[in-house]
């Protein structure tokens, strides 16, 4: 029970700071990705964990791990620097690097208790280089905590009417609205395409659980209409649609994998 109301103060803790987010509908999908997000970093950061957070933004993975673990070593990586400048912001102690998460350069390797990436993987050209990535941050016995977009979900669906992400700061509103049309601008995988990539990764490795996060996600545009019906039914009615789109689809708009590093599968060109 002690557990259990931390977990609630750190995730209103972090809500609080969300002071520009007021729409019920992102208000609900906030609260059951950090609740998700606090529930894991509570099982498998240690005190003194060495945490990287993958695609950091602005810091709330990186906020929430400093609630869950206080002595806990935070590094953060993001290609955004106006991110990485709110980030400091918020936690001047966190060791902050502007770099490409299918390269992290800058973060060293075989170190990390915890590697954790949340919303980045659906931006990723390829997340078999994404795995091994993640996993070469990793000390043996380490923990990859990776939040994957499935396939065919209702996410999937509304992100195929989204416009296309940005690619760099000079990236014109043209140019994305003429890769929207691409419908593979953003990367959904099937879960046997995610058991390819790890394999891929060159690593030995042992999937501790799979969590849901939920199945319900609509683009803003929608919003509006969210917003109308939550004035009469609050957020239970978010909870039923959830409920109803998870039996309908079979499928999540995201979840994670906590994933066990093992050691790294030997070449033929290693030597004992």
């Amino acid at each position: 029970m002690i557990v259990q109301d931390l977990s609630v103060n750190a995730v209103d803790l972090l809500l609080k700071q969300e002071t520009a987010t007021t729409r019920p509908f992102i208000r609900w999908h906030l609260r059951r990705k950090f609740c998700v997000m606090d529930g894991l970093f509570r099982r498998y950061l240690a005190p003194d964990a060495k945490f990287a957070d993958i695609g950091c933004g602005p810091g709330d993975a990186l906020v929430l791990a400093s609630l869950c673990a206080p002595d806990a070593e935070l590094w953060g990586l993001d290609m955004d620097s106006a991110s990485l400048q709110v980030a400091r912001k918020r936690l001047p102690s966190a060791i902050l690097h502007q770099g490409d998460m299918h390269d992290p350069q800058e973060l060293p390797k075989e170190y990390f208790d915890v590697v954790h990436e949340f919303g980045a993987a659906f931006l990723s050209r390829g997340w078999d280089i994404l795995a091994r990535a993640y996993l070469s941050l990793l000390k043996d016995g380490g923990i990859l905590l990776w939040e994957l977009p499935q396939r065919y979900s209702l996410a999937h669906i509304a992100y195929l009417l989204t416009l296309a992400p940005r690619k760099s700061e000079d990236d014109s509103r043209w140019d994305r609205l003429f890769r929207s049309l691409n419908p593979s601008k953003y990367r959904f995988e099937s879960d046997a395409s995610v058991m390819r990539a790890l394999q891929m990764s060159g690593y030995e490795y042992e999937i501790l659980e799979r969590v849901s996060i939920g199945s319900f996600y609509f683009p803003k545009y929608f919003h509006g209409l969210l917003d109308w019906g939550w004035k009469l039914f609050g957020d239970r009615m978010f909870d039923v649609l959830d409920s109803l789109t998870k039996t309908v689809l079979q499928s999540d708009a995201g979840y994670y994998l906590a994933i066990r590093k093992k050691s790294r599968v030997a070449s033929d060109g290693d030597t004992a």
